[in-house]
């Protein structure tokens, strides 16, 4: 019984040490938190008072330092990772220059104070200036947890990252191997073609392994995430053969594999789970116990030297990072953010100082002061990301809030198992990362008789109950619905509208039938009664693999009033995926679409394909779709909206029988707009927004005119007090792209502009039976709109305005009557009957 009692130090017992090691990860973090100071400084901390210096707990032995530096080769992977790639290419050479002032700064100041204020020696202080000039991501997980790993400043920290520890290993191999007198010309050629052999089959051989892997082996996350962890650890055993550090291996091995990875997936979600809760709470608990508290007090050199490598550390990354700021004019919480990224130190500053310990640069008082300083450095690095990250994501929320935004509720309905996680999964990543709304998987169950429906609903449960756990498993919050309904389409728009949904993403096989109008009857039924953004998906191949995405822009869509918020859908999927994009479009709206894709967030640089003839869109030799590599989006419109045209229904059709191996989105922009005003939602085709017509207003004599003529006639009546502002007004209306309806509304134009001297909007009608000639319209005008509104109103709700002009004139060809109209009186009725009608 007394030796059941009698507990020997340190625990040798595996299973008593694993549970230390697990109630110190959780209770750790749980108790500094209340002190406010970060989780993973307590765990660095409960490190040390478990650890041989305090308590004696713990040995730091051979499985501790295993465990740890799994995690710290995990935490290197998860940051390759999480980069935003399209970012991190974007500022490769902000990363780059980063790299260098964040290693150089402490290197150099390290050379004096190492040389005459520790009396070190040249080799000495120039391994003192590769410790202090390196960094590690210790703070990455409080980064992720904030939400800022997007960030530009964070980007550039993990980007300089790669930088700052290869310069640092270089300088130890530089110095071990002069000591070693190994420094002749064949040792650094095999050095650098070994380097270079092994980063060049990292970055082109993963990605192919990897696209290989995802294509044949689907729907089996466990074995995903076996895959990933392999590659991380044969990266890192590789980049240690060659002479480099395994952390650069881990590292580059989580940047090549990151397109593959979607954040907001299942494989991601395990993969961050693994690391945040097991891997790297072990490193930090190994780190902890380097710490030999004793030496403290035996010695003042060992704190003189402790001061000494600190102040190397805070001076040169802290002036590094706000020099950084200055220099790219980063936000001040920026610039606190990225010196708290790089002032840990850990990684690479413990490799070199054990081999300069070895090699007799370093003495033990040296060596104890390293480790002080990384207990240090690794309280004070965390502190500042909590600090300062919370404030950068509160900013970028601020900034990126736009009043338009309408709660996101994605619905997908559901009725082929074989592609219910696929839908789901594309759910999960058009979702946006601060919403707090579930996802509603749905699905219809076609009612007959009592027993029949019973067994319908208990199949659509099950397949649910499949989607829940799909979702469950990459933290996604799913609430399942399910309908029972005579028709499938009303089933769906049941649940559209009572759960007030944004967005549905669903399902299509690519079939089609002669009795088909677009897509079958559901899909078609579906499309005419919503006005929410539909997303209508063929799903051939896993989107992880997707090389290119073709994003295909009809001419005049981007009039659509939900436009901008289809785009942000794609954009956000676009920069998920990390795919290329390449923007296939008219000349008419290149200009816009390339402003809303480059400098609106996200931002994404793509590729233009600008077409001459939008009939030779599948004709042109630029355009070249591959099976398994692209995927094609289709942004379309529903008939009777202002961009619509006939072709667009036969277009995905045509697309599916030409490229059936290729994943194929067709995009329906919502038509539920945001109004400036107190309402909250004004429907598209709310017809009162179309301003009154007044008899000044409309010019039945336009015949024999050329369009400055007529537009002059049209509006002098309105203007006539003010010619300046009426040449203005149309010099502005001639010179802009024209809101014409191509092959719908034959023979008339739709235009707009703006006046600061107009307090409501003015429509003004031309009717011209001989019809007039217009610029860059071949056929005969014989109906001309120009809408004129206050300055001060949006653009956002004079493209609504025109829409609904646009849908009045189409509805049981109103336009053939006005054109016919030859009385204000008959205008009036022609018009006041069309609006009553919607």
């Amino acid at each position: 019984m007394d030796s059941f009692f009698q507990l020997n130090l340190p625990v040798n017992d595996p299973v008593l040490i694993f549970a230390i090691v697990m109630l110190i990860i959780l209770l750790a973090p749980m108790v500094v938190q209340r002190l406010k100071i970060p989780g993973l400084v307590g765990t660095i901390l409960a490190g040390t008072i478990v650890g041989p210096s305090v308590l004696g707990l713990l040995e730091r032995d051979q499985t501790i330092i295993l465990l740890g530096t799994v995690g710290l080769l995990y935490l290197m992977f998860m940051a390759g990772l999480s980069i935003d790639l399209n970012k991190f290419e974007k500022n490769r050479n902000k990363s780059l220059i980063f790299g260098l002032i964040s290693f150089l700064i402490p290197q150099l100041a390290a050379l004096p104070v190492g040389m005459y204020l520790l009396d070190f020696s040249l080799a000495s202080s120039l391994l003192l200036g590769s410790i202090v000039g390196s960094h590690t991501l210790l703070a990455y997980p409080i980064a992720n947890r904030i939400g800022i790993t997007k960030n530009t400043g964070v980007t550039m920290a993990m980007g300089g990252t790669i930088v700052t520890d290869m310069l640092s290993l270089l300088i130890l191999a530089i110095v071990a191997n002069s000591l070693a007198d190994a420094t002749g010309f064949t040792f650094w050629l095999t050095f650098a073609v070994l380097v270079i052999g092994y980063t060049a089959a990292i970055l082109l051989g993963l990605p192919v392994i990897g696209r290989w892997f995802f294509k044949n082996v689907r729907n089996q996350t466990n074995t995903e995430y076996v895959f990933m962890i392999a590659l991380l650890f044969i990266s890192a055993f590789l980049a240690d053969l060659v002479g480099l550090a395994p952390i650069i291996g881990a590292f580059l091995a989580g940047l090549t594999l990151n397109r593959l990875v979607p954040e907001s997936g299942t494989l991601m979600s395990r993969v961050q789970f693994v690391g945040n809760a097991y891997f790297i709470p072990f490193f930090l608990i190994s780190v902890g116990m380097l710490v030999d508290v004793k030496v403290m007090f035996e010695s003042w050199e060992v704190w003189a030297q402790t001061a000494a490598f600190t102040a190397l550390v805070l001076f040169g990354k802290g002036f590094a990072a706000k020099l950084t700021q200055w220099i790219f004019k980063l936000t001040p919480e920026e610039g606190w953010t990225i010196a708290g990224l790089t002032i840990p130190q850990a990684a690479a500053t413990l490799a070199v100082t054990l081999v300069g310990f070895e090699i007799g640069l370093f003495t033990q008082t040296s060596v104890n002061a390293v480790v002080l300083m990384i207990l240090i450095t690794c309280l004070i690095g965390p502190s500042l990301v909590e600090r300062y990250g919370r404030k950068v994501a509160l900013k970028e929320a601020s900034q990126s809030y736009n009043p338009l935004d309408a709660p996101e509720r994605i619905l997908v309905p559901l009725a082929n198992p074989q592609t219910a996680e696929a839908l789901m999964d594309i759910a999960m990543i058009i979702r946006k990362k601060n919403s707090t709304e579930p996802l509603f998987p749905l699905t219809v169950a076609r009612s007959s008789d009592t027993a029949d429906s019973d067994a319908r609903v208990a199949e659509s449960e099950k397949m649910l109950s499949h989607s829940v756990v799909h979702a469950a498993a990459a933290e996604v919050p799913v609430l399942p619905v399910t309908r029972i309904d005579m028709n499938i389409s009303n089933g769906i728009m049941r649940a559209v509208k009572e759960l007030r949904i944004s967005h549905v993403v669903i399902g299509w096989n690519g079939e089609i039938s002669a009795r088909q109008r677009i897509f079958g009857t559901v899909l078609d039924q579906l499309l005419e009664q919503s006005k929410q953004l539909i997303m209508v998906s063929k799903i051939d191949h896993p989107l992880n693999i997707t090389e290119r995405i073709f994003l295909i822009v009809p001419p005049y869509l981007d009039r659509e009033p939900g436009f901008t918020g289809a785009m942000l859908t794609i954009k956000n999927m676009v920069n998920e995926i990390g795919a290329e994009l390449l923007v296939v479009t008219s000349r008419n709206n290149h200009q816009t679409l390339k402003q809303l894709v480059e400098n609106q967030e996200p931002e994404i640089e793509a590729g233009y394909i600008v077409l001459d003839e939008w009939a030779s869109l599948l004709k042109d030799e630029r355009i070249q779709f591959k099976d398994e590599e692209d995927l094609l989006i289709l942004l379309s419109t529903r008939n009777g909206t202002v961009s619509w045209d006939a072709n667009l229904e036969r277009l995905p059709r045509i697309i599916a029988q030409n490229y059936p191996g290729v994943n194929f989105f067709t995009i329906y922009p919502s038509e539920i707009t945001n109004d400036d005003s107190q309402q909250s939602y004004v429907s598209f085709d709310n017809m009162h927004d179309i301003p009154d017509i007044h008899n000044e207003n409309v010019n039945f004599e336009l015949d024999d005119m050329d369009a400055h003529q007529a537009l002059r006639e049209l509006m002098g009546k309105r203007f006539n007090s003010n010619p300046v502002e009426l040449s203005e007004i149309i010099e502005k209306v001639l010179a802009q792209e024209i809101d014409n309806l191509p092959g719908e509304l034959p023979g008339v134009v739709l235009t707009k502009t703006r006046s600061v001297n107009l307090q409501e909007p003015a429509l003004f009608m031309g009717i011209s039976p001989n019809g007039i000639s217009y610029p860059n319209v071949e056929e005969k005008v014989k109906l001309l709109f120009v809408l004129v509104s206050p300055a001060s109103h949006s653009t956002q709700r004079n493209i609504r305005t025109l829409g609904n002009i646009a849908r009045m004139l189409g509805h049981k060809k109103t336009y053939l009557k006005l054109k016919d109209a030859r009385t204000f009186t008959q205008i009036s009725k022609i018009i006041f009957d069309a609006r009553s009608e919607f």
